[in-house]
């Protein structure tokens, strides 16, 4: 999810935090309008409050005409990115994304872990595995709103990053 490059290919973020530090997967400030900003007013933490907003799964499916309308017109990189992504961060402050593909493309890495953190009003997924795509983080800021979540890839380390985590809103799973 940084820009790393596997078999030719520009990673997503959804490996996230790849560089997905997406998964997939995971981070960010508050945003605008009603809902739930990501918030703590602490610095960097690994103990995540209970009841803390994103804690939970969250899927989105990102298609291949939104990574074309994002400029993405390879058919290889649109096959290695697009898909249903789930996003899973847990109480520990440690995360999981899985990509599906929705048509059958085969998905060199379609599972990443890693763990979460926050610092002031930025989520930050840090990539542990694949260990190809550790990474010091991806920063993001986010907002929930009902059982949705929008992030915003701060700083993005490649232009596939940004269509995959904010294309469309996450929805929480379950």
């Amino acid at each position: 999810m940084s820009g790393a490059r596997m078999d030719g290919h520009l990673r997503s973020p959804w490996r996230l935090s790849r560089t997905i530090a997406g998964l997939m997967l995971l981070a960010a400030i508050g945003g605008c309008g009603g809902g739930t900003p990501g918030n703590t007013g602490r610095g960097p933490s690994s103990a995540i409050p209970s009841g803390h907003p994103l804690i939970g799964t969250w899927t989105v499916e990102v298609t291949r005409a939104d990574l074309a309308a994002g400029g993405i017109s390879d058919p290889g990189l649109q096959n290695e990115n697009a898909g249903r992504f789930t996003w899973t961060f847990a109480p520990d402050g440690s995360w999981t994304s899985i990509q599906q593909s929705l048509d059958g493309a085969p998905i060199a890495n379609p599972v990443f872990r890693g763990t979460y953190a926050f610092e002031g009003d930025t989520l930050v997924a840090r990539t542990a595995f694949p260990e190809q795509f550790a990474d010091a983080g991806l920063h993001y800021t986010w907002v929930v709103t009902g059982d949705e979540v929008s992030f915003d890839l701060l700083d993005p380390p490649d232009p596939i990053l940004p269509i995959t985590m904010e294309s469309h809103p996450w929805r929480r799973d379950g």
